[in-house]
């Protein structure tokens, strides 16, 4: 047989495999990590609200929104796992807002941003001006929030998403 075949043979053999090995390796770990994303989120919701005893999932378009109720029935606040347009791609966060319509946690759960300029968007100094804020207000960049610079379309389209998540929350389960 032809030595070039041979390789070729050897390689399209090895490739096989290798892609037999990575798509058994994908097939176990996904439910590990579809588990282990859901456990960090429900920590999250319990962490935005103490006091929720059970809540609501409602889906809107391809994002869920989670009605969260006290002992007693109470709509105690709503928790929305969303998603935002970033620099670096979708940026997947959960927004909780509480019954008066205040943003009282975020959370980037996912997010494709430039380390150093655009992952801004994970640390405190950019949630804490989000973090109080009000359905009615305008949430948008310049106006009551800062863009940061270096980092305005990552800043720049989690404002516009939050501003979007706080209409659907505010309009539609807090009926304000």
């Amino acid at each position: 047989m032809h030595e070039g075949i041979k390789m070729t043979l050897v390689l399209l053999i090895i490739g096989a495999l290798c892609g037999a090995l990575l798509a058994t390796a994908n097939d176990v770990t996904a439910p590990i990590i579809a588990a282990n994303r859901e456990a960090e989120f429900l920590a999250a919701l319990e962490g935005f609200f103490p006091d929720v005893d059970n809540f609501e999932v409602e889906g809107i378009g391809k994002e869920e929104f989670y009605s969260c109720y006290n002992a007693c029935g109470d709509l105690i606040g709503v928790v929305g796992q969303v998603q935002a347009s970033g620099y670096g791609g979708d940026i997947d966060y959960d927004l909780a807002v509480n019954a008066d319509g205040d943003i009282v946690g975020l959370r980037i759960s996912a997010h494709g941003e430039t380390p150093g300029i655009g992952d801004v968007i994970t640390k405190p100094d950019f949630q804490d001006r989000v973090i109080g804020l009000n359905y009615a207000d305008p949430i948008e960049a310049g106006v009551d929030v800062d863009a940061i610079s270096g980092a305005t379309k990552s800043t720049g389209g989690m404002l516009i998403s939050i501003r979007r998540v706080m209409d659907i929350i505010g309009e539609q389960l807090l009926e304000k």
